[in-house]
């Protein structure tokens, strides 16, 4: 035990003296291993009233001009977290010399408005230092107050790249009472815990911590904090559990659902002669699309609670949280219940912490459980069939608010053959001189059909045209003529797409030979947004000239780990028929470079030339 103890001590030393070497060669040398050197203290403090005061005292050397960022200061504020203080001074390291004392009107001050929200009450006041001398240091201190305990900020004891983080503390205190919640993530190392007059203390200590490069976001070492007993404007609960947290949903949205005698009265005129929950379910979320409009509003307590149902169906426009209140609101009205869901969107989003009970949502969705199935509606879309919620909210963990509380359930992952398909049918005459006139049938079905849903129901005809031309992708078209219809029967869009377009460059034409190069349907990342995709192409190629095959092209059967790829080249009675299909099955998790490169071996495998003898 006693060498183990040394050899700690001795590799301790080491790492010191590594580092500060680092620091004092490339001061000598001008190498950049680290742009600057920080040393931080992050206070949380929850008080019996519920109110939270953040402290953080900060320290930055900057070494370099790439370290210039690292001394950038970000102070986020709302009607529900306001800076209480504020202070802070640039210094010249090498003369002593303070250049400059900071105050918040130094600062820029912004409107913080998150991805398509239109109102919200959340500012960012922001300094970014600009200085050509180098090493400076930014010292800042400040404090920040929220109003309510139901967020608190994840921390980390983990720099920015390439910044040595000399030392990192962080304090949580809070009433024992009240209690609170925290989960490591990569860290081994707990905190140490103390009491005083009530209060719980917990403290974390680091001490030279360097990142050569930015981490992997789920390597980075976390202390994530969320409450027990929180309260909120008046509204409180207890997030110790998901079941909790949806009681505390409950709270917000009692006594706002109640509709208007006219707004009753459309919802019986809508379902007045349909039969079936699932028609009902369509036909009042079709009223919906059509008649509301989406606009975010996150204002003080409101980017939680929902306004009134009523309001939203007089006014004619909501948030997500306002949209699908009133769809839940006529849902009940026609008889059928429906859960107020709420869910981290967007596509790229990663899934919740399902094991941490606490505030990781930024959406709301419907949840409408039939005898039958379940009906997924997102009601902020005016294209989206009932039933189809897209890559926005896929195959994630959410919380669906019930009568009695909340409970945690998953949206449909949508990784079957019926919500992934491409099929083209193309008949193609060649004209001469390379020229061609080519009829083909589109069918689009599931997440493929997702860009031409929105063109059908937001673009004019021309502009229809022009996003054609771009999808199509051939090279000197004119689209003499095309139909686009929609077909939202089964709850998954589907596209048809006919249309006949005149090419000047299909092929290659010599005095002895023809050369063709199969045009199929351009694929791209964002069409395997689930990463599955059943994708066929057939080509019929017809000359008014008598030509033979000019050899026998094989077959191609080839299973990858990704995708199964099959082409057949057929020739009978002057006509050429390729038919080409690939089976897209990458895991969810797939690099997106590796998903490139399938894709441009896909494009290595169609785009073999086919010669035929005149």
């Amino acid at each position: 035990m006693i060498a183990i103890f040394k050899r700690a001590i001795i590799i301790a030393l080491l790492l010191f003296l590594f580092l500060e070497n680092i620091v004092a060669a490339q001061e000598n040398a001008g190498i950049q291993l680290i742009n600057s050197k920080i040393n931080s203290a992050e206070t949380i403090r929850l008080t019996a009233d519920y109110e939270v005061f953040i402290h953080v005292e900060n320290k930055i050397v900057i070494l370099n001009k790439d370290g210039l960022k690292d001394g950038n200061i970000w102070l986020q504020y709302s009607d529900l977290m306001s800076i209480e203080e504020f202070e802070g001074e640039i210094t010249d390291l090498r003369t002593g010399k303070r250049l400059k004392k900071l105050k918040l009107k130094d600062f820029e001050d912004v409107s913080y408005i998150s991805e398509g929200s239109v109102f919200e009450d959340d500012r960012l006041k922001y300094y970014k230092p600009s200085y050509n001398q180098f090493p400076i240091e930014v010292s800042f201190e400040y404090t920040e107050k929220i109003n309510g305990n139901m967020y608190f900020p994840t921390w980390t004891p983990d720099g920015k790249e390439k910044q040595l983080v000399e030392r990192a503390t962080f304090e949580l205190i809070y009433p024992e009472n009240l209690g609170l919640r925290y989960k490591m993530e990569n860290l081994e190392q707990s905190p140490s815990i103390s009491k005083n007059d009530g209060e719980v203390i917990l403290k974390w200590e680091f001490e030279n911590r360097y990142r050569p490069e930015a981490s992997v976001e789920d390597s980075s070492a976390l202390v994530k904090i969320a409450p027990r007993k929180f309260s909120m404007e008046g509204y409180g609960a207890d997030m110790s559990t998901w079941d909790g947290f949806g009681k505390w949903v409950n709270k917000l949205m009692a006594g706002r659902a109640e509709l208007s005698p006219q707004a009753k009265a459309t919802v019986a005129g809508i379902i007045d002669t349909l039969e079936t929950d699932r028609a009902k379910i369509k036909a009042l979320y079709r009223y919906l699309q059509q008649n509301y409009r989406y606009v975010s509003i996150q204002m003080g307590i409101g980017g939680l609670q929902p306004v009134h149902a009523n309001e939203v169906y007089e006014k004619k426009y909501g948030d997500c949280k306002g949209l699908t209140f009133l769809m839940k609101a006529m849902l009940k009205e026609a008889g059928l219940p429906a859960n107020y869901t709420l869910v981290r969107a967007g596509s790229d989003a990663e899934d919740i912490d399902a094991g941490f009970s606490s505030s990781q949502f930024n959406h709301v969705i419907l949840h409408v459980p039939t005898e039958s199935d379940t009906v997924w509606l997102e009601c902020t879309s005016s294209t989206l069939p009932a039933g189809f919620l897209g890559d926005f909210t896929m195959d994630r963990h959410v919380l669906a608010v019930t009568d009695t509380g909340g409970v945690l359930i998953k949206t449909p992952r949508y990784d079957t053959d019926q919500y992934n398909q491409i099929k083209n049918i193309s008949k193609v005459s060649l004209l001469g001189n390379g020229m061609a006139r080519i009829h083909q049938v589109k069918e689009l079905t599931g997440f493929a059909a997702q860009n031409y849903l929105y063109a059908q129901n937001h673009l004019n005809e021309k502009d229809i045209q022009k996003y054609l031309y771009h999808d199509l992708g051939f090279s000197g078209a004119h689209i003499a003529d095309f139909d686009l219809s929609v077909n939202e029967s089964k709850g998954i869009p589907m596209v048809v797409l006919n249309h006949e377009t005149f090419l000047q460059q299909f092929y290659q034409s010599t005095s002895k030979r023809m050369i063709i190069t199969p045009q199929f349907q351009m694929v791209t990342s964002d069409l395997l947004s689930n990463r599955f995709m059943k994708w066929e192409e057939q080509l019929e190629v017809v000359s008014e000239e008598t030509v033979t095959l000019e050899s026998d092209k094989k077959d191609v059967k080839l299973s990858e780990d990704f995708f199964d790829y099959t082409k057949e080249v057929r020739f009978v009675d002057n006509i050429l028929t390729i038919a080409r299909k690939v089976d897209f099955h990458f895991p969810i998790s797939i690099e997106q470079d590796v998903l490139e490169k399938t894709l441009k071996q896909i494009e290595k495998l169609d785009n073999q030339p086919i010669f035929l003898r005149k």
